[in-house]
């Protein structure tokens, strides 16, 4: 039922991280941590994760769910304008922040109780997709 994306194989890639991860989907997750490089990215993101309906992304944003103390909180790190975006080195930088979270290390930017997020990474005018779930241990 991938057709129904955009981007099938971003679908597919975060599909293949769950399955190794060895969880359901999105709903299991505690935060993420995408690559928003253009506003256009992160509404990507957000329905292909299964957030929303396909193109359905903007209900994420109005009704609370990615924000701080929502359902699934996006980029509590403050995301590429928050952070920059050193390129080649975001994919990194996603999975330490995952991380610091998970281990309760994050600080001002902590979600509470967060014990697994996902990070996904789209570069390459989405031809190259990474998506990773970062749990403790």
């Amino acid at each position: 039922a991938n057709e129904a994306y955009v981007f099938p194989h971003l679908r597919q890639a975060l599909e293949d991280a769950w399955k190794r991860a060895g969880v359901e989907g999105v709903q299991d997750m505690d935060g993420i941590e995408t690559h928003d490089c253009f506003t256009t990215t992160e509404y990507v993101a957000i329905d292909h994760l299964g957030l929303t309906a396909p193109g359905q992304s903007w209900r994420a944003v109005e009704d609370g769910t990615i924000e701080p103390g929502g359902k699934c909180p996006i980029n509590m790190s403050g995301g590429l304008i928050g952070c920059g975006h050193p390129v080649g080195a975001t994919g990194t930088r996603m999975v330490w922040d995952a991380a610091r979270q998970v281990t309760g290390q994050a600080e001002a930017m902590q979600i509470e109780g967060a014990r697994r997020l996902q990070t996904l990474n789209i570069g390459g005018s989405c031809a190259t997709v990474v998506s990773f779930v970062v749990e403790r241990g």
